[in-house]
């Protein structure tokens, strides 16, 4: 009997091995694609019923050129017939990826867009121990006694070549938002654009205000930011810049995150709980602990006309992104997403 014991601990061990994986193979969703749809209902912009306006966001999908089943769930993005693109970076893993990923964006090229980088877009990522995520973000700038080029990035053998996939992106008429403005107008919605470049690597720095009479007008126009990580010094920027709306990514929604408690970290400043999903910012804290919470859920609407129009806010809309890291690709109750949104006039 003392033998036949010995023998089946470890079988026992195993099979619980074994189950465990099965059952956390189960909760991965590093490949499992979703289509986020949220509305957003404002005002139309020349006070009448107007159209609506259909904005695609995608983030951070760390391409490599193998990914196929990432580069298709990229190109049937296009089915969802958005009217403007938002992109918010850290776009590719390997330069071999560029021509992967403006291949799969083809059609989307030909809709109105706009894009900031991210640290990915420069850099190509390398292998990390990624329990530093739980201590501490892994933000800065490039150390001083480090060569960089004249964009003050850093030289080395993980830079990848950003001009390149900058050219793809701004060839059939993207604009590029990285610490610049743009504007355009999109059935009948006259959109002002900010952007800054990434504010994980400490490149983000705000372009000069515009002082033109359409800017100012405020009931005519509709006022996009654009960044990737949503430091907290940023949203604020873009608050007081009169942002109505502001894309973000890089987060990963927690990519890790646990039943009932959700994302463990941010890898930034902003608090756990906005680790994605669609909310106020800044946060009135007269309201409900509920009505703190990022809305996370397809088919959610937020009516602008419930806010306060004395208040500087804005609607910041997280994404968890449609990748990672190669070095860890795995999500728990966060799946990869790229978001639609409705602007639906009043």
């Amino acid at each position: 009997m003392g033998r036949l014991t010995r023998v089946a601990k470890p079988a026992l061990s195993t099979l619980s091995i074994l189950g465990g994986v099965a059952l956390l193979g189960g909760l991965w969703h590093a490949d499992d694609y979703r289509l986020r749809r949220r509305s957003i209902l404002r005002p139309h912009p020349d006070g009448q019923s107007g159209n609506s306006l259909r904005i695609l966001h995608i983030s951070d999908p760390h391409l490599l050129a193998r990914q196929e089943k990432r580069r298709k769930f990229i190109r049937e993005l296009a089915h969802t017939r958005p009217d403007f693109v938002v992109v918010t970076g850290d776009l590719i893993s390997e330069d071999a990826a560029i021509d992967a990923l403006l291949a799969d964006l083809e059609p989307l090229l030909e809709i109105p867009g706009a894009f900031v980088f991210g640290s990915n877009d420069y850099y190509a990522p390398r292998p990390a121990n990624p329990f530093r995520y739980l201590w501490r973000h892994t933000g800065g700038g490039p150390k001083p006694d480090k060569e960089r080029d004249e964009e003050g990035l850093l030289i080395g053998p993980n830079r990848l070549d950003t001009k390149r996939l900058r050219r793809g992106l701004t060839s059939k008429g993207w604009l590029d938002l990285n610490n610049r403005r743009g504007r355009l107008t999109v059935r009948g919605w006259n959109i002002e654009l900010v952007g800054v470049d990434d504010p994980h690597i400490l490149r983000d720095q705000m372009p000069d205000p515009v002082n033109d009479a359409a800017s100012q007008d405020s009931a005519s126009t509709l006022r996009i930011a654009l960044a990737h990580a949503p430091y907290t010094r940023v949203l604020d920027a873009f608050i007081a810049d009169g942002a109505d709306v502001i894309f973000c990514g890089h987060t990963h929604g927690g990519q890790v995150n646990l039943p009932k408690y959700g994302a463990l970290v941010t890898n930034c400043d902003l608090d756990k709980r906005f680790a994605n999903g669609m909310f106020r910012w800044p946060v009135r804290e007269t309201t409900s602990d509920d009505e703190k919470l990022p809305i996370k859920t397809d088919g959610a609407i937020i009516d602008w006309s419930a806010y306060e129009p004395t208040e500087k806010s804005a609607i910041v809309q997280l994404s968890a992104g449609l990748g990672n890291s190669p070095y860890t690709p795995v999500r728990t109750f966060c799946p990869p997403e790229a978001i639609q949104i409705d602007i639906l006039p009043l």
